[in-house]
C-alpha cells in the first residue's frame, strides 16, 4: 500500500457566506483568548490559515474526492477547521488533548449552532509510537493521553478524510501514522505553512501510487 498525492488548488470561489462567518466567529473567540494568554497560557497553540483550509475542504467537496462523510481533525485546538467540515457536509470530529480547547471548541460550535463533535484525548491511535524513527522533535508524541477513539468505539479507519497541521518535522511521521491506519480510500489533508497544502489517497497498491512514503 501507499500514498498517492492528489494535485489540486484550493478556490475562494467555492467557499459560502456561511463559512465565511464561522471563521469570523472563531477569529472572535481565538482572539479574546490572546487577549488572555496569561491567564491559560498553551505554547503548543498554533492556528492554521482557515480561510485557506476552508476553501481546500470545499474542492474536495465539490470534486467529490471523498468516498465518505466521516470527517476527523488531529489536533483541532478550538474546532475552527472541525465547523468548517460540518458546514460542507462532513460528519466532522475534532480530537484535542486540551480539556480548556475542547470546552471552548464545543461551545464554540454550539453558540453557532454548527454541528460536530469535539473529543478529548490522543489523536494517534494506540501502536503509532512505534513508527516514530526519533522521538526526540515530536511534538505529538508528547502527550500521555488515551487514544479519543477508543472511548467512543471507532477508530481511524473509519474516517474518510482526516485533517492535520503538522508541528516541523512531523510530516512524515503523521504520514506513517496515516499510512499504517487508514482505511484504503481515505483521504489525508496537510496544512503545511502558508499556502501550501498537500492531499494524499492511500491506495492499496505502490503501483497507483505517483508519490509514496518513500
Amino acid at each position: 500500500m501507499a500514498l498517492l498525492e492528489i494535485e489540486f488548488e484550493p478556490d475562494d470561489g467555492i467557499t459560502t457566506q456561511e463559512l465565511k462567518q464561522w471563521i469570523a466567529a472563531g477569529r472572535q473567540r481565538i482572539e479574546l483568548y490572546w487577549d488572555h494568554f496569561s491567564a491559560k497560557p498553551l505554547p503548543q497553540y498554533i492556528e492554521c490559515d482557515f480561510d485557506y483550509v476552508a476553501q481546500a475542504l470545499a474542492v474536495c467537496v465539490h470534486r467529490k474526492l471523498a468516498d465518505g462523510k466521516l470527517f476527523c481533525e488531529w489536533g483541532c485546538g478550538f474546532g475552527i477547521v472541525t465547523g468548517i467540515a460540518a458546514i460542507l457536509g462532513f460528519e466532522a470530529i475534532g480530537v484535542e488533548a486540551e480539556e480548556f480547547l475542547c470546552r471552548q471548541a464545543s461551545e464554540l460550535l454550539v453558540q453557532n449552532r454548527v454541528s460536530a463533535e469535539i473529543w478529548q484525548g490522543n489523536f494517534l491511535p494506540r501502536g503509532a509510537r512505534q513508527l516514530a524513527v526519533d522521538e526526540d522533535p515530536l511534538v505529538s508524541l508528547t502527550h500521555s493521553i488515551e487514544p479519543a477513539y477508543d472511548q467512543n468505539d471507532m477508530s481511524i479507519n473509519d474516517f474518510a478524510l482526516i485533517f492535520v497541521y503538522p508541528w516541523p518535522g512531523e510530516e512524515h511521521f503523521l504520514k506513517s501514522v496515516f499510512h499504517r491506519f487508514a482505511r484504503v480510500g481515505a483521504l489525508l489533508l496537510l496544512y503545511r505553512g502558508p499556502y501550501q497544502m498537500e492531499l494524499y489517497r492511500k491506495t492499496s497498491s505502490r503501483k497507483q501510487a505517483s508519490a509514496s512514503l518513500d
